[in-house]
């Protein structure tokens, strides 16, 4: 079985690092990318069955990056995983991005834990 692959879009250097190091650890093929633009170009490599989207970027928003996911056929089975430590879950789903949701700062094992269910309830 091949692993899943995970694409990571935070514009946080440190927060970005950590993420990417504990999904390997979990058994995940994961890529970072600090900005939308980074993130658009791996999409249109390959496409990830997970994508962990932070909402504040320097070059765009998380939001509009799940909508536009959402939108396009091509990418519309990509499982979104939203993260922010600005925004709460019922604001992300009122934006019309209704997707699992991680609030930062995150407890690691607990986060590990979210992304594997959300893996295994999305992915067939």
């Amino acid at each position: 079985m091949s692993k899943k692959l995970i694409y990571v879009l935070e514009d946080d250097p440190d927060i970005n690092e950590v993420v990417v190091y504990i999904l390997s650890e979990a058994g995940y093929e994961v890529n970072g990318c600090a900005t939308v633009a980074q993130f658009g170009e791996l999409v249109s490599q390959k496409l990830p069955d997970i994508a962990i989207l932070d909402i504040m970027l320097p070059d765009g928003n998380g939001l509009e990056v799940c909508m536009q996911l959402h939108k396009n056929e091509q990418t519309s089975a990509i499982n979104v995983i939203m993260m922010s430590a600005n925004r709460s879950k019922n604001e992300v789903e009122q934006m019309g991005c209704g997707v699992a949701f991680i609030a930062k700062p995150f407890n690691i094992d607990d986060f590990v834990t979210q992304v594997n269910l959300f893996g295994r309830a999305s992915y067939n």
